[in-house]
């Protein structure tokens, strides 16, 4: 095959590569970019016909409806949520991982098994939601501050548990020995070798569980009820009124919701690629 040929047969393959992947780019774009032309809409230009991305005058006033409903408020308390959520996550994560993957005790395979198995948990659970309730009702946890960063650092544990363990696998066990050789006990192993060289698996696992906790809808809408607990995705849906959908505040808040994900996509993005790949090829 000809230099000409060989040029030719790979730009097609780089045309073929790219169609997909900027088709599948539009269609989860598209609907972002809508949401936020409608954030920006007059009442009166949200259902004109044919839709308009352009052509309009930009209005804040949905912006100024919505943080005067307190909406700033219910994302703050949600950013708490999620980082008290994150936090307790990684701290039981992290020696939970390394007992798995370097202890040896009952069960053991069963036990991961079943973590691997509520990994899904993570995007939340619904089937779980009535006897959370009742459980949390008897202890006295409903409506406190306490209730959801509990439930969120609990569906997002097996997740972290994963990652995790992922990144120790690649941590060689001679560091181990070494340190034992040295003195240092189990829990200095987990503190002096096991935390500084499983950082990119732990940053990998608490942003997935940022995200998790952040986008978490059921618990959040049953377990509180008090305004100033209640998390932002509840807030969101109290734009959907009786009488139909207040579209522009409804879109509004949802852009807003957003740009917090935004945020730590683009600061930690590449600590999960780099954090679920640290465990593929082991030291």
């Amino acid at each position: 095959m000809s230099g000409v040929a060989r040029r030719r047969a790979g730009t097609l393959y780089g045309i073929a590569i790219m169609l997909p992947i900027g088709l599948l780019l539009v269609l989860n774009l598209l609907p972002l970019i809508w949401g936020v032309a409608t954030s920006v809409k007059p009442d009166a230009m949200i259902f004109t016909t044919p839709p308009r991305f352009f052509g309009f005058a930009p209005t804040a006033e949905h912006y100024g409806r919505v943080f005067a409903a307190g909406f700033p408020q219910s994302m703050a308390i949600s950013l708490a949520y999620s980082l008290a959520a994150v936090v307790l996550a990684l701290v039981l994560a992290l020696p939970a991982a390394y007992a798995f993957d370097r202890f040896s005790f009952p069960l053991r395979q069963p036990l991961f098994l079943l973590v691997v198995a509520s990994i899904p948990l993570s995007l939340g659970a619904a089937a779980l939601l009535i006897p959370n309730y009742v459980y949390f009702v008897r202890l006295g946890l409903v409506n406190t501050p306490f209730a959801l960063p509990l439930i969120y650092a609990a569906h997002q544990l097996p997740m972290a548990i994963w990652v995790v363990k992922g990144t120790i696998e690649g941590i060689p066990r001679e560091l181990d020995e070494a340190a034992v050789i040295d003195g240092a006990g189990r829990f200095a192993i987990l503190r002096h070798v096991m935390l500084p060289l499983s950082r990119p698996g732990l940053g990998a696992a608490g942003t997935l569980a940022f995200v998790g906790a952040w986008n978490e809808f059921v618990a959040g809408s049953v377990m509180v009820d008090a305004p100033w607990l209640r998390p932002v995705q509840p807030v969101i849906y109290s734009f959907i009124g009786f009488f139909g959908r207040e579209w522009g505040p409804l879109t509004a808040a949802a852009t807003m919701a957003i740009l917090p994900i935004l945020v730590v996509f683009a600061l930690l993005g590449r600590l999960i690629v780099s954090g679920l790949t640290k465990g593929s090829v082991k030291g």
